[in-house]
């Protein structure tokens, strides 16, 4: 990829100071262990509203709230979609932030509870099927998405805001990857279980009632611990009051190609994601006729994010981010064969899932990193670095790919016939296809997204460049 320098206005320049005298920002060390922990449990919190909303909601709403398949579907694609456009706002809204809690860290302290609110009211959703139950599931569905922007847009943004260094980026990202994989493995094991003893049987209202209000308030209080641990050290550029700044902001954005390459290839990560987590609890109880093994299939998975939190760093730095990504998912593609040959057997089989995700999901670990690498593109380009915004379209890309994921899992089961109360053979296989096809589908979409990435290699003559620029103002 050529990309030509456009150096900033002379207006620029009086409003924007490029790079920052070195200090804290620049020094990977600056970032205590407390720190870097912190950004695990804040993706712990993440996923008891986000894997809880990827792996049940879909079934809360077929099985549960009993509104067909189809419909399912098209609403969680819908208003998803719709709640994502708020996304942008509120990284506008974060880079014109400036408080004495800092620019993100506000909206943690506040926007945790809201969130947490919310999430217990999604799953609250009316029976029967009807209008009423449709019309809830479209306004709670919508608000939880809205609250979930308002957390995770500026607590994506406080990794770049931590630290401008990129091996540690890269570090912070992991131990987000880490807490995703300790956020599935709760949701996993323990959802189920607590549904049942809450309400004595896996379709409880009252079951999915409490132990949604139990996440709800754990979330809650890991958010405010990030709160109190996380520090924001690279300087805000003050751009509030600058004419122009807003479309200038969208228009750079438009041209930053790695920032596009990486939006795209996130969208199809948790649209794969999606498929998998949502389409673990038919797969296992239509597919494989055993309840039982819905929790040890979410539980390879969530083990393969653990894992993959581990092992990507070094993986990438051994072949390169693009190329280490594509190796791993044409891996997982591979591995797709023997899935459908050992599905009889759930040990080998969630052994061999396992794997396939560890290769599979490294991307999905790099994804944060990259995208905040994605700033000093932005930055260089224009003078102005606009983590909000380019945090926003990440956190849109998340929103957008579950809703894909969701709507294509909930459309396949349409068009096989999927009906809770009647689910026949030809059913089953359709499951069993849409559960391991799929996600190989969507895995080449992905190689061919992240094919154009080659920030990389052009990371130190960029930063070289801000650097040299700051020094001349």
């Amino acid at each position: 990829m050529s990309v030509r320098r456009q150096s900033p206005s002379a207006n620029d320049q009086d409003h924007h100071r490029s790079d920052p005298p070195p200090g804290p920002a620049d020094d990977p060390r600056a970032v205590r262990p407390r720190e870097r922990a912190a950004f695990a449990l804040g993706d712990i919190a993440s996923n008891l509203v986000w894997t809880t909303i990827s792996s049940y909601l879909l079934f809360f709403y077929t099985d549960v709230a009993l509104i067909g398949a189809a419909a399912a579907g098209t609403l969680m694609l819908v208003a998803r979609l719709l709640d994502a456009v708020f996304d942008p706002l509120v990284g506008l809204l974060l880079d014109r932030t400036s408080t004495r809690w800092g620019r993100a860290r506000p909206y943690l302290l506040f926007g945790a509870p809201v969130l947490g609110v919310f999430t217990v009211l999604t799953f609250l959703t009316p029976g029967g099927g009807g209008g009423a139950a449709i019309a809830w599931a479209y306004v709670t569905f919508i608000l939880v998405g809205l609250a979930y922007s308002l957390v995770n847009v500026p607590y994506g943004a406080v990794m770049a805001m931590s630290t401008r260094d990129s091996g540690m980026r890269m570090k912070l990202a992991g131990f987000r990857t880490f807490g995703v994989g300790l956020g599935i493995i709760a949701v996993s094991t323990l959802t189920q279980p607590l549904v049942i003893a809450f309400g004595g049987s896996e379709t409880s209202r009252a079951g999915f009632a409490w132990t949604i209000g139990l996440y709800a308030v754990a979330g809650t209080a890991l958010i405010w611990v990030v709160f109190a641990s996380v520090k924001e050290r690279v300087p805000l550029t003050p751009i509030a009051a600058e004419r122009g700044g807003i479309g200038l902001a969208l228009r750079t954005l438009l041209r930053n190609k790695p920032w596009l390459s990486v939006f795209g290839f996130s969208v199809l990560s948790f649209a794969r994601l999606g498929v998998v987590t949502g389409g673990a609890v038919y797969f296992a109880l239509y597919a494989l006729g055993n309840p039982a093994a819905i929790s040890v299939i979410l539980l390879a998975f969530s083990l393969s994010a653990v894992v993959g939190s581990l092992v990507t760093a070094r993986f990438l730095r051994l072949l390169g981010q693009r190329r280490g990504i594509v190796a791993g998912l044409v891996v997982s593609i591979v591995l797709t064969v023997p899935l459908f040959l050992v599905r009889d057997n759930l040990t080998a089989f969630a052994v061999l899932f396992f794997v396939a995700n560890v290769f599979g999901g490294f991307g999905f670990v790099a994804a944060p990193a990259l995208t905040a690498d994605t700033v000093e593109w932005q930055e260089w380009r224009s003078g102005r670095r606009n983590e909000g915004l380019l945090f926003a379209g990440y956190s849109m890309s998340t929103k957008i790919g579950a809703a894909l994921g969701s709507a294509l899992l909930a459309w396949g089961l349409a068009a096989i016939g999927y009906d809770p109360a009647a689910v026949t053979s030809g059913v089953r296989s359709g499951i069993l296809w849409l559960f391991l096809l799929l996600p190989a589908v969507i895995g080449v979409a992905q190689i061919l997204a992240i094919a154009p990435y080659d920030l990389e290699r052009r990371l130190p003559g960029l930063r070289a460049e801000i650097a040299a620029r700051g020094k001349a103002l």
